[in-house]
């Protein structure tokens, strides 16, 4: 409530009982008695005196003051892609789904692969439907984190989803100096005499991690079967591995090779993976 300050020293009415002195009279110790004004202001005084002005109380209360409006609750908010594990260097399209909102709907992306920092992909806007789609390619587990900056309505939202990535496995064979086709299939011809080596690299690097060479043999009653368990090779500086084979017991047969690659307890970048058959057969 705003307050008026009357000056002190005024003379009381005789509303209290007391004989009210006519204005401007003088009393017995020289002091001129001034009367209070019906409007119950005090009169000016010519004295300057502070503390016979009437004051204005300029502190504004607590309801009338204006606040900036809070904003609502935060919109749904999602994140889809095609699969979780992928394909090295697969090209994926991820979609960010977000609820209803006053404003434009723009969102943004960013990805933190395993063992780096988090970057900025892209932003847009979603469509009519509150979807909008991204492409990225992904070399190892990442996770996206879609972003809703909020507005003058809606709170701020945010969505994250993990995916995978297969390491890469590539192999070629060595030792090898014709080629011939069975039932579509390119088979590598060896010498029994000869050596067979498989030459495998893995990407991203992986050095000093595991690869394992695999054979199958092929049976015509029974198909391909399993052959000898080799163990692991550990990869080398450039991620690579060499492993050489005797062919002097495999005469005659049809066999099939490549390597996989068995990702390190603490390593949680790639998935285990395996890199393409390679077919060959050895004669006699």
């Amino acid at each position: 409530m705003r307050r008026m300050h009357v000056a002190l020293g005024c003379a009381l009415t005789g509303g209290l009982g007391f004989l009210a002195l006519p204005a401007g009279t003088a009393l017995a110790d020289g002091t001129v008695v001034h009367p209070v004004h019906a409007d119950h202001t005090a009169p000016v005084d010519h004295t300057g005196h502070a503390d016979q002005t009437a004051h204005a109380d300029h502190t504004g209360h607590a309801n009338q003051t204006a606040h900036a409006a809070e904003p609502g609750a935060a919109p749904a908010m999602s994140i889809s892609a095609p699969t979780i594990d992928n394909a090295y260097g697969a090209w994926l399209t991820l979609t960010v789904t977000l609820g209803p909102t006053s404003g434009d709907g723009q969102v943004a992306l960013y990805a933190t692969p395993a063992g780096g920092a988090r970057t900025f992909v892209a932003s847009g806007t979603v469509d009519a439907e509150g979807q909008w789609d991204v492409t990225y390619s992904i070399t190892r587990a990442t996770t996206f984190t879609a972003v809703f900056a909020g507005d003058a309505h809606d709170a701020p939202a945010s969505a994250s989803l993990t995916l995978y990535a297969y390491a890469d496995v590539t192999d070629r064979l060595g030792g090898s100096d014709k080629t011939t086709k069975s039932d579509g299939v390119v088979y590598d011809v060896f010498p029994g005499a000869g050596t067979l080596t498989l030459y495998s690299t893995v990407a991203p690097n992986k050095r000093g991690e595991c690869l394992e060479p695999e054979t199958e043999q092929y049976n015509k009653g029974a198909g391909w079967i399993a052959d000898t368990k080799y163990g692991c090779d550990k990869l080398d500086g450039l991620s690579h591995d060499a492993a050489p084979f005797t062919l002097s017991q495999a005469a005659g047969d049809e066999y099939r090779i490549r390597g996989d690659y068995l990702r390190d307890a603490k390593d949680k970048a790639n998935l285990n993976a395996q890199g393409p058959w390679l077919y060959f057969i050895v004669t006699k």
